[in-house]
């Protein structure tokens, strides 16, 4: 158990080495575009004062949306590592909330199109990470509702980088939780005996704001 604990410490640790650079700056450039976009839709509607510094600025601008794109896509990768109640599922949410709060005071002296641009983009974040949210404890809810022992989802941190990577993850996390495992097809996806229960475990993919999310789908056959 405690060699386990050390090497997920290392995964954590070499987040940018695992993830890949490439990874990152995709999904940093995609959240930094979703933010100027909607930033450049909030000041054609509301039309501040000094839209003409934002024009003349309009490059800079883009490249700093997409710089702090990728920044809060690092930062996004390393929060596993506040192991806090603080700092997870609707704590998290909360804590956002009171950050755009006190947002919205300590820019009343700024120029109104960047006051406006801030607060959008602050606005986009805390919508997309509450929609996260509801969508993940929809799914708990959903599994959580249905029979014991049926299905199990395990969100994985990225797609395994081959079928040895894959079912090395099946099998520590079986040892992990104490389970015995026997595999009856060794492939992706694969049938397996958990307890001397059949089951299959497959590789899934859903999509969230910061790109696709790969999850390991154990599915008992009854």
């Amino acid at each position: 158990m405690k060699e386990n604990q050390r090497k997920e410490h290392r995964f954590n640790c070499n987040f940018i080495q695992e993830e890949g650079l490439t990874e990152i700056l995709k999904k940093g450039s995609l959240l930094g575009m979703i933010m100027f976009i909607s930033s450049l839709v909030t000041l054609r509607l509301a039309a501040p004062e000094g839209l003409e510094t934002f024009w003349s600025l309009l490059l800079v601008i883009l490249l700093s949306y997409l710089a702090a794109g990728c920044l809060l896509q690092l930062i996004r990768g390393f929060t596993p590592q506040l192991d806090s109640a603080w700092f997870r599922g609707a704590a998290a949410v909360s804590w956002c909330y009171l950050l755009l709060f006190f947002l919205s005071f300590l820019t009343w002296r700024l120029p109104s199109f960047v006051r406006a641009m801030l607060l959008t983009s602050a606005a986009v974040l805390l919508l997309l990470m509450e929609a996260e949210y509801r969508y993940l404890k929809k799914v708990a809810k959903d599994l959580n509702s249905s029979a014991a022992g049926r299905t199990l989802i395990i969100d994985l941190d990225e797609k395994p980088r081959s079928p040895e990577a894959f079912f090395d993850l099946l099998e520590t996390y079986c040892r992990k939780s104490s389970v015995t495992l026997e595999y009856v097809k060794k492939d992706i996806p694969a049938t397996v005996k958990l307890e001397g229960r059949l089951h299959t475990v497959a590789l899934t993919e859903s999509y969230m704001y910061g790109g696709p999310v790969w999850s390991m789908e154990i599915r008992e056959i009854l």
